[in-house]
């Protein structure tokens, strides 16, 4: 039984996937949607390691895209991989293209209208040392967490 929220596509991109224990391979996707990919090829003892996947999409112009993910299973089509965060501006080209891959494209707008993406950053800002805190499809960024302890007030 299938318990994915989001769309899949069955499309088949070129990429290079990292894992955290060092190793570093081509591969391929079967499917992808908004929050992750199944891709081919699965080394021993991948699950529950952090990953970064970078797939070549498009058709006339062809752009990269990088994910940051977790390896959630493993079986003989290959692995799963969850989208943890990726780049704001490579999520609108990434969003653009599947919309453009999909059936209805509304389907995958009302996907990212009810927040089923993974969290979005600009990574540019990482480069250079300074931070940033997640933002929303919209735009805005996201609401910061609130402290602990209540601050006081005067009276």
């Amino acid at each position: 039984m299938e318990r994915r929220k989001n769309l899949r596509l069955p499309l088949r991109l070129s990429g290079h996937l990292s894992l955290r224990d060092g190793s570093c391979q081509e591969t391929e996707t079967s499917d992808i949607g908004l929050r992750g990919a199944q891709v081919s090829r699965a080394p021993d003892g991948a699950v529950d390691q952090v990953c970064i996947l970078n797939l070549f999409v498009g058709e006339v112009e062809v752009s990269s895209v990088t994910f940051e993910g977790r390896v959630v299973h493993a079986d003989g089509k290959g692995l799963g991989i969850e989208f943890e965060s990726m780049d704001t501006k490579d999520f609108k080209a990434f969003m653009a293209f599947l919309a453009q891959q999909a059936e209805n494209a509304q389907v995958i707008y009302r996907e990212v209208a009810t927040g089923r993406i993974p969290l979005l950053m600009d990574w540019s800002l990482f480069a250079s040392g300074r931070k940033q805190r997640p933002t929303r499809p919209d735009d805005t960024p996201a609401p910061e967490s609130q402290p602990s302890d209540p601050q006081p007030t005067g009276g």
